[in-house]
């Protein structure tokens, strides 16, 4: 399969359609569109440490969950942080492509794996951007330990691959969950809507964190990066489906440690 193939046939698989209108995702690197893919490198974010595995590994693509020219390029120019990376995945022929905030929305894409992670049942969409979900446990259990199954689920093992929770203690009982993975602090009210006692998310500023308490609901921030990465399983396995003769491996692009 070629490199222009591949992307094309991802993109039916995880369509611009469930974009949100701001999104600067795509194929954002394609030296050689005709290019025969034999190893794809699938990551969260493309970081310098990432295109250096690319690098090493004689990977032909790179294949990420967050654009790695999120604000746009500009200019190819090797003096600028963006335009570094740039220089470098042309140099070695390495493709990137990205899929955003549609695979935020996609069935099965980031929210629904999270919201399976987390044990959660009975699954439904929240919000017109279709990012959000809420669900439910099984049965109703303390903030405590939801908490530590969450922990549990999207931890890697320790250092920079255990993920951290911040939590808000408001009613201190869960059964109904909504969740965004990744920065949701601001859709907050849309589990307040969706009747949910507990949100869960990657990150929030203070201000939101103190809202949780305005809202009348639990709050658990678990990290941007530990509430994203599980969908690179997702893509992995939608990457042995379509092209089974292609490579694949999975890079954990974290660099955040905990101390």
């Amino acid at each position: 399969m070629k490199v222009i193939e591949l992307y094309n046939k991802l993109c039916e698989i995880i369509p611009t359609s469930l974009s949100c209108p701001w999104d600067k995702d795509g194929l954002e690197s394609c030296p050689e569109p005709d290019r025969e893919v034999k190893k794809v490198l699938i990551t969260l974010d493309i970081t310098n440490a990432a295109i250096d595995r690319a690098i090493e590994g004689d990977f032909d693509v790179i294949v990420s969950h967050h654009p790695v020219f999120f604000g746009g390029l500009g200019v190819m120019n090797a003096l600028t942080f963006d335009g570094a990376k740039a220089v470098r995945l042309a140099k070695n022929n390495i493709a990137a492509m990205s899929f955003h905030t549609r695979l935020d929305a996609r069935e099965d894409g980031v929210n629904d794996t999270l919201a399976r992670l987390c044990g959660l049942k009975n699954i439904e969409i929240v919000g017109d951007d279709k990012i959000a979900r809420v669900g439910e446990l099984d049965e109703e259990i303390s903030l405590e330990d939801f908490a530590k199954i969450v922990k549990d689920k999207l931890s890697w093992g320790g250092g920079e691959r255990e993920a951290t929770l911040s939590v808000c203690n408001v009613n201190g009982r869960v059964k109904r969950v909504a969740l965004v993975g990744g920065s949701g602090g601001d859709m907050m009210n849309l589990a307040k809507d969706a009747g949910a006692d507990t949100y869960l998310t990657g990150d929030a500023k203070h201000h939101e964190y103190l809202g949780a308490f305005d809202f009348g609901i639990n709050l658990i921030c678990a990290g941007h990066f530990f509430t994203e990465h599980p969908v690179c399983e997702f893509l992995d396995k939608t990457l042995a489906e379509i092209c089974p003769e292609v490579q694949r491996e999975i890079y954990f692009s974290n660099q955040v440690i905990t101390l």
